[in-house]
């Protein structure tokens, strides 16, 4: 069968690969973009949905007129630690699609069999108040000032709080990749987690490539972001205070008042050994506490009892063991089921298995949502105790 030639604009090709960050062309496609720019050359049908899958765009964007305008209002409430989301990557922005599929599925779930708005999000709009949104979270959330004590470590400590998230309507969603594709990691340094704010389904996503410690911290300031009622993109992997909005200043410090209640802190830092050394300190509240050792730190500079640049370097050790952690790192396999339940909102999958009992549903919509096949989603669906 011969090659079908295509018409494709050149406004269209320099628009993908304006898109492409990361991912690397092999050197005969970008050949071939090279003459097809100069018009030596007319790609053929083929060679366009090569392209598509290597750039990892839609098929139809190609044929289209002019570049498409993805309007993404998540976008818009990035915070400035990085520069590349000025032109954020496809991982992200095809993240950001997945989650509002979820997010408007469940919504029109809740909306149809005659659930109220969550009371939870935006209880908080307005009130700047770090105290008082700290204990309206606790009180939601039925957190006790000292809750991380009856939690093992850090991994039992986000799944508490997972937990308590879901009883109260918030869908808790992760994952390393987008979707189930492995060779397409999703990137820390651009985005660690993100909230989209919604009356009936509210939803965070966890970027799972970041560390425990972060994971739960990122948790947590989202979980600001939704009683504040704004959208976030969170990205900041220092814990800045210069140049981030006073928002993000403020999730930060909720986030670390329901980790670390400071006067616990105080009264641990000031009963620990007199002479040990500062770093030693930190490291083991970070345990007591079941956090990271930058929210310690934190904590700490906040309250006077270490310096500027003694937390600098407790955030540049913490970012170098995360790197080098992630270099050594050796895949296990793991458990595979497990990873996928990991990824999903528990409250969410039951609904699907309601709705598809109920006839509202069919399988493949619910596979689509889950990224599951029929096995897996059965399999999913047991653990989480719905009947599937």
């Amino acid at each position: 069968m011969p090659a079908v030639n295509v018409n494709i604009q050149s406004e269209i090709i320099n628009w993908a690969l304006s898109q492409i960050q990361e991912e690397k062309l092999d050197d005969k496609l970008m050949n071939n973009i090279t003459q097809w720019l100069n018009g030596t050359k007319t790609p053929t049908f083929n060679q366009i949905e090569d392209f598509s899958k290597k750039a990892n765009i839609p098929l139809g964007y190609f044929f289209l007129q002019t570049p498409p305008v993805e309007q993404i209002e998540l976008l818009e409430y990035r915070t400035v630690d990085s520069i590349q989301l000025a032109n954020p990557s496809r991982n992200l922005i095809d993240t950001i699609y997945e989650m509002e599929s979820v997010q408007d599925w469940m919504k029109d779930y809740r909306q149809d069999l005659g659930f109220d708005v969550l009371p939870i999000v935006g209880c908080m709009k307005g009130v700047t108040d770090v105290s008082v949104i700290v204990d309206r979270i606790r009180k939601d959330l039925e957190l006790d000032n000292n809750w991380y004590e009856g939690c093992k470590d850090v991994r039992d400590a986000f799944s508490y709080i997972r937990t308590r998230l879901e009883d109260c309507g918030v869908l808790v969603m992760m994952n390393g990749i987008v979707g189930k594709n492995t060779h397409r990691a999703l990137d820390i340094n651009e985005f660690r987690a993100f909230a989209m704010v919604d009356e009936w389904a509210p939803l965070i996503f966890i970027n799972t490539v970041d560390s425990n410690g972060a994971k739960l911290f990122s948790l947590l300031h989202e979980v600001a972001h939704i009683w504040l009622g704004e959208d976030d993109l969170f990205n900041d992997r220092r814990h800045r205070v210069d140049g981030v909005s006073t928002m993000e200043v403020m999730c930060n410090a909720v986030a670390g008042e329901l980790l670390v209640p400071k006067h616990v802190f105080l009264n641990k830092w000031d009963a620990s050994e007199t002479d040990m050394n500062v770093l030693a300190k930190i490291t083991e509240l970070a345990k007591y506490f079941h956090c990271g050792e930058i929210v310690i730190a934190r904590k700490a500079l906040d309250c006077k009892k270490i310096t500027q640049n003694t937390y600098n370097q407790v955030v540049q050790t913490a970012i170098n063991n995360y790197n080098l952690a992630k270099e050594n790192k050796e895949s296990t396999g793991g458990n595979y089921y497990n990873t996928m339940s990991s990824r999903l909102d528990g409250c969410f999958v039951r609904a699907l298995c309601e709705s598809i009992n109920m006839g509202r549903t069919s399988y493949t919509e619910a596979y689509r949502l889950t990224n599951t096949s029929r096995k897996t989603f059965s399999e999913v669906a047991q653990r989480f105790g719905g009947v599937e």
